[in-house]
């Protein structure tokens, strides 16, 4: 085996074992705020998720009266 492959190999086997944690960091993040279904308990929020959901919308109307109250004063 030459040492281009050898080389080469290990770059590859390095991405796998990279890829393969992040997906698996992702899939522990993800668990935070919902968790899938299994078995008999289905698929549902978890009380951070909702708690996640509740301050993206609180966020989006304080935009959006922000932005309207930002055209008022223009006009």
């Amino acid at each position: 085996m030459s040492i281009v492959q050898t080389i080469f190999e290990v770059i590859g086997q390095a991405v796998t074992s990279f890829v393969t944690t992040l997906a698996s960091a992702v899939n522990g993040i993800t668990s935070l705020f919902y968790v899938e279904a299994s078995g008999t308990d289905p698929a549902h929020m978890t009380f951070l998720g909702v708690l996640l959901l509740i301050a993206a919308g609180v966020g989006l109307v304080y935009w959006a009266f922000r932005l309207i109250k930002g055209l008022v004063r223009r006009a």
